[in-house]
């Protein structure tokens, strides 16, 4: 194996890394040096420096790979850039002992959204920029940022470039590699410029309109806000949110061609047809249900708030308006599916991806035909009538039984802890009042939930000192007469619980709904 390809492959992928701590420097200089400007400014020397001295000793020649260094340099890629994105967290202190600053770091730059932060609007602004910048980062991928960069050694970046994409995004990239790099940064950077111009528009102020679109375009969901882009109360603001986590869903080689050619072979594509299908059925299904159980009294209301959270959940983005807890289980079912397929392949979406969904349930279709028909010739059709190999489907398939495998075996060591540290800390005890019939609907005068309270015991202080696991409940939105109401207070510590761009259920990380993660988490995307 050529150590010195790795190290210099490797070493470009940290001054990215570098680069963006710096500029997250520049902005904590600009804020007047606040407290995260030295903690950054060290940080990005120390990763600059480990990143130009294997650039220095090793030269382009000597810089060849093989698949098998490719693999290694994408795994190294991405825990180093997780490894060396903690420091400035650790070096800040606070919240961030190592572990929480470890935490944050892989939580953003793998764009999942989670945080164990319960008061993000404490954090000053350079630290702020560097978490939506490691979104950023990781939005695109460590290893699609180095291609840009590399060295004109075609066989290294067009090898990097077919590993970091998948088999199912492919046939969208039929570029050469330097057409690639176009593609990718022009979509890209786009987006991200739209994004922020119409948050701006919209009534953001320039530094959170950058750190939201970053988080948009991303689909990673970190937010400058304890409440997440709910704390704006903008219906121009959701509406917008809403489109652009779409958009940075889709597949980014069609969007080329669509805006640069005008070519609509995105509209034509199978998937995206079905893509949005299901996330217009999903929302209307949500929002009748909100609407006609109640749990809404305005249908408007129940409308953008549907919406919002579906397009939150499907696209892995994690961003939140409401409590979706205490929505009826119809509605956090229908979430819960969103949240595993996702966007599509070529996106910055997270997920199984809604491209292989679609061949599976083709596979399935086709699999009930030939049982009824057995000597029947029948072929699944991808895109422009590509036909889709049995080795394809095979990969598809083995993918899918993978990844559902992998979420059952961390929601069954989650419910594990879960449930050990709380039979050892706390004795539960149910408020009978929140029982009656009067006050389990969100239009009362109490939450749409029963209460459910821990005495912690004397030696789990410190515990909670760290992690704060309340529910921080926000009534759904009433009428046009009764605004947006910002998250109640925790009843422990009185602090305010922040931030809902997780990758799961409800939409609001650690501080906003007892780490139900949603990116993405989100609520997001739940994640990988």
């Amino acid at each position: 194996m050529n150590i010195r390809a790795i190290s210099r492959n490797v070493g470009v992928a940290l001054l990215f890394v570098a680069a963006f701590m710096l500029a997250s420097a520049v902005v904590a200089a600009i804020d007047g040096l606040d407290s995260s400007f030295y903690p950054l400014l060290l940080s990005g020397i120390l990763t600059f420096c480990c990143g130009i001295f294997p650039l220095v000793f090793v030269s382009r020649k000597q810089a060849e790979i093989n698949t098998k260094e490719g693999v290694v340099i994408i795994l190294l890629s991405w825990v180093l850039a997780c490894l060396f994105g903690m420091i400035p967290y650790a070096l800040w202190g606070g919240e961030f002992t190592l572990a929480n600053a470890w935490f944050e770091s892989v939580s953003g730059i793998t764009t999942s959204g989670a945080t164990i932060l319960t008061d993000i609007e404490s954090l000053p602004k350079g630290l702020l920029f560097w978490r939506s910048s490691s979104h950023y980062i990781g939005g695109l991928g460590v290893v699609l940022f180095m291609v840009m960069i590399l060295p004109s050694i075609g066989s290294v970046r067009l090898k990097m470039s077919r590993m970091e994409v998948s088999d199912v995004t492919k046939p969208g990239f039929n570029y050469k590699t330097d057409e690639f790099k176009k593609v990718v940064l022009s979509v890209y950077i786009g987006l991200t410029v739209i994004t922020t111009v119409l948050y701006i528009l919209a009534g953001m102020n320039v530094f959170d309109a950058v750190n939201h679109a970053m988080s948009t375009v991303a689909t990673g969901g970190f937010s400058t806000k304890n409440a997440s882009i709910g704390a704006f109360g903008s219906r121009w603001i959701d509406v917008i949110a809403i489109v652009f986590m779409i958009l940075s869903s889709l597949h980014f080689g069609m969007m080329y061609l669509l805006v640069a050619k005008g070519n609509l072979a995105l509209f034509r594509h199978p998937v995206t047809k079905f893509y949005l299908l299901s996330i217009i059925l999903s929302g209307l299904a949500i929002s009748s249900y909100l609407f006609f159980s109640h749990t809404y009294t305005n249908l408007g209301d129940a409308l953008l708030d549907g919406f919002f959270n579906v397009a939150s959940l499907a696209t892995s983005t994690g961003f939140a308006v409401c409590d979706t807890s205490v929505w009826p289980m119809f509605c956090i079912l229908i979430l819960v599916y969103l949240s595993i397929q996702c966007g599509c392949s070529g996106s910055t979406s997270a997920g199984m991806k809604v491209d292989r969904v679609w061949i599976l349930f083709k596979a399935i279709h086709i699999q009930l035909q030939r049982t009824i028909h057995p000597n029947a010739v029948i072929q699944v059709k991808y895109g422009n009538n590509d036909i889709v190999d049995k080795e394809l489907i095979t990969s598809v398939s083995l993918f899918a039984v993978l990844y559902i495998f992998i979420a059952f075996v961390c929601s069954v060591i989650y419910a594990g802890l879960a449930t050990t540290k709380t039979s050892t800390t706390a004795a539960p005890t149910i408020d009978a009042a929140t029982l009656s019939p009067e006050k389990m609907r969100t239009g009362g005068d109490s939450h749409a939930s029963v209460q459910i309270s821990f005495a912690p015991s004397p030696r789990t202080a410190d515990e909670r000192g760290r992690v704060h696991h309340t529910a921080a409940r926000r009534h759904p939105r009433q009428s046009r007469d009764h605004p947006r109401r910002s998250l109640d207070r925790a009843a422990a510590g009185g602090h305010h619980h922040p931030h809902a761009a997780a990758r799961s259920l409800g939409g609001v990380s650690a501080a906003g709904q007892r780490h139900a993660l949603s990116h993405r988490g989100g609520p997001g995307r739940p994640e990988p």
